[in-house]
This record gives structure tokens, sequence and C-alpha cells, in this order.
């Protein structure tokens, strides 16, 4: 017998509780479909908050064949503020004979029902995983082992009680503990573990065995011939419609050929040639170059032109506004675009859009230029820029001028590959602009030189640094509320702001801080884009950011989250450095951020795989602990690249976990104020849809031409930090960017 009969897919409705794994949950549900004589299993999702109470769900719960409740912050104890609708789930009888499995919260909210106890533990567990052992024979746990690995996400576990039949236990500093149990006389399971994470054994065995004790409970019950004879797919449709998953734009397989105009060299292999050639071509320019080579993530250079034909897109959040012109429209004035936008008056060049409008432009913008055009080439010409922090959803509102997102539409760009020594200048355009290709000829591709100073002139810099009191409170905030439950993982950053005393010119602190300090994702962006525009109001970021955020092909999406940091000495070898990388608190935050990136992947996409599972990479200054998470089959999706972008941002490696709560406590935390450009992400989105963006760290940024700098330097908090390592690690962050402006000795 299958669980899927007649027409009718086996159903299941996850309610999320906004974690930032919930996804790991649904997909694995979803890939028990049609295995081992299963047929399809269909989840649909809900938030706790979906319905206010349990009396508004009754209704089309007849239409399930089981409940899966999902992990999440906070308590149980403290009802509908905390869990929303899972406080009331219990009450209703009618819930008696419906199969429910809970996970971690869910778990700790059903047991809770039962009358036991929810208890904070004396030491917490996140991110880490740990020996469990069966306690009673159960068919949830068929086929296990008596002993298994999983994952802990937890600071509150449930305390024994007679309403519960204990199934599995784990034992720690705590003491031994309740890791899994059935309600007595009901159809009712849990785990205080995450099946889901990546580090979990048997994960998909155990959902496998829930559905089946869902399907013969039912089948004995009445309740599978009951939803059979009220099947309705509109019930589905309108649930799933509670949670917008909308594409930005139709996805297309099936792109238009157009000719580009491209012209191939023979270059060395040197990153040099990149600069070399940004220092001899004095048109204004966006950079984005590997200044340190690596094939995954160091291989290109690109650097683009733009021209009269260049739109340019920002958007401001907080003013829900965006602007669109032509890139140094000499009939488009900085002062009325800015009146306009300060008073919120009325100019063909502002509109007035929230940011989920701002993505349909993009999306509008992007889907009606893609082409199909050099598959073997990350960029042909397409939009360049940057969307800060703020351009996540998530993201609480902070009132400013500055703005959030600005991306500018290339025609013209030289792209060059460094490990096959081929340099391409692209045109979409009729042809690339002569005056370059002259002085591309008169250059020795073969053997640039390259005089960049590793020193900035002579000259006083105020360096204002936030204190160390101010980071040891928030860093004490954190601890109390991961203890609470609220948080698992949250990255507390700060900022800090240099003047120079004199003139410094944006590309010049360029130059010095990519000679101190290589990265394969180096970005130059000085947005003039009006000509009337006063250098201090012009945007510049100047990155040397060792981590990719999202890249994406037409069929294949990766992410590659950094976590954990050991500063490079003479002292410290990469050996050294694996070894201080792979204790329980570095594992721990890096495995946070690996299931949050498999989530914000998961959402759109079915198919996910860990690519690369923590390796330990040296960088110019420092050794980092790296991820990678792919997503394939893009082309047979719905989405697009753009899409995953959007639902993404920001990137979690900046937030922490669960996101959405954590970037809510971040904004208290931090003083309400803006992280801006940093936190954000850079690069480009391509026609020949290609796209890369890595994140804003160790960058530099400003929003008045480099009369003043900020600089941002944070790191994960976990309840296994120490106040003053972190401080310390923060500080090395802060230095491999400060450290242009400090002299050599």
């Amino acid at each position: 017998m299958t669980l899927s009969q007649g027409s009718a897919p086996f159903n299941v409705l996850f309610i999320d509780s906004y974690d930032s794994f919930s996804y790991n949950v649904v997909r694995l549900v979803e890939q028990q479909s049609h295995k081992g004589g299963y047929g399809e299993v269909r989840v649909t999702t809900i938030h706790n908050d979906t319905f206010a109470h349990v009396s508004e769900l009754k209704k089309f719960l007849p239409h399930f064949d089981c409940l899966v409740l999902g992990p999440g912050p906070g308590s149980p104890v403290n009802g509908v503020e905390d869990v929303g609708l899972l406080a009331s789930l219990f009450q209703d009888d009618c819930l008696s004979q419906i199969p429910i499995l809970g996970i971690c919260l869910g778990f700790q909210a059903m047991c809770l029902s039962q009358g036991a106890q929810v208890n904070e533990l004396r030491t917490i567990k996140h991110g880490q995983v740990y020996d469990m052992e069966l306690a009673n024979e159960s068919k949830l746990f068929k086929g296990y082992p008596f002993r298994f690995k999983s994952t802990r996400y937890h600071s509150l576990h449930v305390e024994p009680s007679l309403g519960l039949i204990p199934l599995v236990h784990t034992t720690d500093e705590n003491g031994e503990l309740l890791m899994a149990a059935q309600v007595v006389d009901k159809p009712w399971f849990g785990v205080q573990y995450h099946p889901e994470s990546c580090c979990s054994e048997l994960g998909g065995l155990l959902i496998s065995n829930f559905l089946h004790l869902a399907q013969e409970h039912n089948e004995h019950s009445g309740r599978f011939d009951y939803k059979k004879s009220i099947y309705d797919v509109n019930i589905y449709d309108e649930l799933d419609k509670t949670i917008d998953k909308t594409p930005i734009y139709e996805n297309r397989v099936d792109l238009p050929t157009k000719h580009i105009s491209i012209t191939e060299y023979n270059v060395c292999k040197s990153p040099l040639l990149t600069l070399c050639i940004c220092d001899s071509v004095e048109d204004r320019k966006f950079v984005m170059a590997s200044s340190s080579q690596d094939l995954h993530r160091g291989r290109w250079s690109i650097i683009c032109f733009p021209n009269e034909n260049s739109d340019v897109l920002t958007h401001y959040a907080t003013l829900n506004r965006t602007t669109a012109y032509k890139w140094r429209d000499q009939n488009v004035s900085w002062k009325d675009v800015n009146y306009a936008l300060e008073n919120n008056s009325r100019h063909p060049c502002v509109f007035s859009q929230d940011k989920d409008q701002f993505w349909q432009t993009l999306g509008q913008f992007t889907s009606s230029r893609l082409i199909n055009a050099r598959p073997d080439l990350p960029f042909i010409g397409g939009l360049v820029g940057t969307l800060g922090y703020e351009m996540g959803d998530v993201v609480p509102s902070v009132q400013s001028h500055h703005p959030d997102a600005k991306l500018v539409y290339i025609e013209n760009s030289i792209v060059i590959d460094h490990f096959s020594g081929k340099m391409y200048t692209i045109s979409l355009s009729k042809e690339f602009p002569a005056h370059i290709t002259q002085i591309i000829d008169q250059l020795p591709l073969s053997d640039p030189q390259l005089q960049w100073p590793s020193e900035l002139p002579p000259m006083k810099f105020d360096i204002d640094v936030s204190s160390d009191e101010s980071y040891q409170s928030a860093f004490d905030a954190c601890q109390d509320y991961m203890h609470r439950g609220d948080s698992y993982e949250i990255c507390l950053t700060r900022q800090t702001q240099v003047t120079p005393h004199g003139p410094l010119t944006p590309w010049r602190i360029f130059q010095t801080l990519v000679s101190r300090n290589p990265a394969p994702f180096a970005s130059f962006f000085e947005f003039q884009d009006l000509v009337d525009l006063p250098q201090d109001r012009t945007l510049c970021l100047l990155s040397t950011s060792p981590e990719r955020f999202l890249k994406w092909d037409h069929d294949t999406c990766e992410l590659r989250p950094i976590k954990g940091t050991v500063k490079k000495s003479d002292e410290m070898n990469l050996q050294m450095a694996t070894e201080i990388l792979k204790t329980p608190k570095e594992f721990g935050e890096n495995l946070m951020i690996l299931d949050l990136i498999r989530n914000d992947l998961y959402e759109l996409l079915p198919d996910v795989h860990v690519e690369e599972f923590m390796s330990v990479e040296e960088y110019q200054t420092v050794y980092q602990m790296v991820s990678v998470v792919q997503a394939h089959n893009l082309s047979k999706s719905i989405y697009s690249g753009l899409d995953v972008l959007k639902h993404s941002l920001p990137p979690g490696s900046m937030t922490g976990a669960p996101k959405k709560i954590t970037v809510q406590l971040l904004h208290e935390l931090e003083e309400r104020k803006r992280r801006g450009v940093y936190s954000g992400v850079t690069g480009y989105l391509s026609m020949n849809n290609r796209a890369d963006w890595s994140v804003n760290i160790r960058c530099l940024y400003s929003y008045n031409g480099g009369l003043r700098w900020m600089c941002g330097a944070g790191g994960a908090i976990t309840v296994l930090s120490q106040g003053e390592s972190e401080l310390a690690e923060l500080n090395t962050k802060l230095d491999s960017a400060l450290q242009c402006f400090t002299r050599s000795e």
C-alpha cells in the first residue's frame, strides 16, 4: 500500500515558527515522495501566526494526513507571544486523532500541553552533534541502531512526565535529557534534536517512519477515507497563498540569441594585469577584481565602463522611493532629483516604490534583456553595483536618505580569466570603445608592471572606534537572548569611522587597500552618476572581501558562507589554524550558518547539496573556515537566481540564526543604527544569466565621496563564545581593512 491512494496525495501541514531551518524540514518531508513505494507527499506550509487560534485552523485539519510542527525561537511557556498558534493547538479534542510530529520548539509545545515542564538548560547546546540512545521500542525509530548522532539546537529542555513515553535520551553536563517522546494514547510524537541538520544521522528515516505511522493510524481511525471523500485541491491552494512565493519574473530557458561584440586576447595569468589596465584607462570605471587567485573564488576579474546608455537604478528603502535615469544624463539634475526625494515631490526620474516593488522593477529590467550568449563567460554586460543590508526583507527600517541599492547597467566591459590567460573586451552595443582598445594594445599584456603604493601619503586620520565597554554590554545581552532560546547565534557588529585630514581620492585608498590585503573579491565603485552630483554626496565602496555570497548560472546556485577566523602570524600556520577552527565553538558557528544557508536555498529550490564541508582557507591576513552549498536544476524551476538573491538577503553569515528574530534583536543590540552598505552584497547580474555577489566585509564605504569612511566588523556570538576572544577576532577583521590607514613598521 502506498501513502497516496486515488487522486489525493499524502498531505502534510507544516507549521513554521519563523525558524531558519524550517525549509530543511519541509524538503526532508517532501523527499520521502515515491521512495520505498511511497506516493506523492505534498507539504503545505503556514506560519504559526497565520491563524490566531486553533479554532480558525480547525476546518482545514480533516484535509491533512498529519501535522509537522517546526523548530523556532522562543519558549512555549511564554504562550502566544512566542509560539503563536502552537499555544492553543492542543486544546481542541479534534486534534486527538491527528498524527503530529513536533521538532524542537514544536516538541516542547506538545509536551507542555500534556503537563510536562519546559526548563532552561544549565549548559546550552547550539550546533553541537551528540550521541542519541534509544530508550523504548517505537515504530518511530524502526530501523535505527541503539545509538546514532544528531544535531542539537536548544536552550530549553523537556522534563519527563507521566503523560509522555520516553523514546530517546542523550547525556551531557546537564545529565540525562529527553530527546524524543510520544504522548500516551495519542498519535503525537516529537524530537528535541534537529533531524533536518546536515550533521544529523537518519533524519529521512525518522520522517519516513512517521509518515507510515500516520498512514496506518488514519486508515484504522477512518480519517483517511473521510479525507478522500472531501478532497478539494482548492483548500491546499488557499493555504499555500498565505506565504507569498510569487517569482519576481517568469524564469525562461529559451532566451533569445543576440550578437555581441567580443575580442579575445592572450594575456598573462597575473591578477596584476587587471589593476594595470585600471591605472592606464582614465575613463570612469567599476572594478570587480581578483587580487588573489583561486579556481573557485578568484578566477575572474571584470572592469566595467558606464556610458550614456547605462541605466542607473537606485532605491531608498526608508523613503520608499526609486530613482531611474541614464548615467550622467545632461538633462537630469541632482539638485532636482534630491529635492524630489527629500520633499516627496514629483519628478520624472523619481518613483514611489517599496522594496518589493523595486525587486519587481529589477525583474522587469533584467528579464527583458536576458540573452543566450557566451555561457562560458561569467559576465558579458548587465547590472553591477551594491545592495545594502537594509534591502533584506526582515531588516527593520531606519530613517535615512542614503541609498540602499545602486545598480548600473553596463554595455562595455573587460573580462579576464586568470587561469586560462584569456582576456575579452565585450560590448552589448555595436562595438567596444576604440580609445580603450588602443590603450590595451599598447600595454604589456604578457608582463604587466604595477607600482601601487602599499602606504598612503603621510596624513593624519581620525579613527573613531566604539568602546569596548559598549561591545561587552551587547555581548552580554546576546548571551541572555540565547539562554532564553530567542536565538542560536547572533552576528554582532560595530562600525568605525575614519576621517582623513586632507584630500585623498577613493582610488588612491583602493590601491593601498588591495596592495596590503589582496582578496578574491576586490571591488571599486564610485557612483558619480549625475553631472552635478557633489563629491560629498557620492557613494563609494572599496572592498577586499574574501566571502562569496551567491553565485548562479542558468542551472546552479552556490552560496559560500565563511564562519570562523584565525589571525595569521609567524606562530600560526594552516595546520594549527585548522585545529583551532574545528573546535566545538567554531564547528557550531559554521554548522548553524550552513544549515541556515541550506534553508535559504530550500525555500525556493528542492535540489540542494553541501558540496564542501568546513574547509579551512588561507588569506593574506587570516585563516577562515568555509562551506559550499549548491542548489541544482534552477532551469527547471519557476524561480530565477534573482528570487534566490532576494529571499536570501541579508547574508546569514552576517545575521545569525534564526534570521528573522535575530535581525530584530541586532536592531536593538546595535542601537538601532543602520549597517548600510556593510553586511550587504556587491556584484553583478550578467545578461547571459550569470551572477556573482560577494559579502560586503573587509570593506570601506562612504556616502560623501571619501570625506569620511565607514568600516564595519563583526563576529558570530554563540553560547560558547568568550567576550575577550570575540572582541579580539572582531579587531582582527577590522585591522585587515583599516591597515591601509596605518604606517607599516
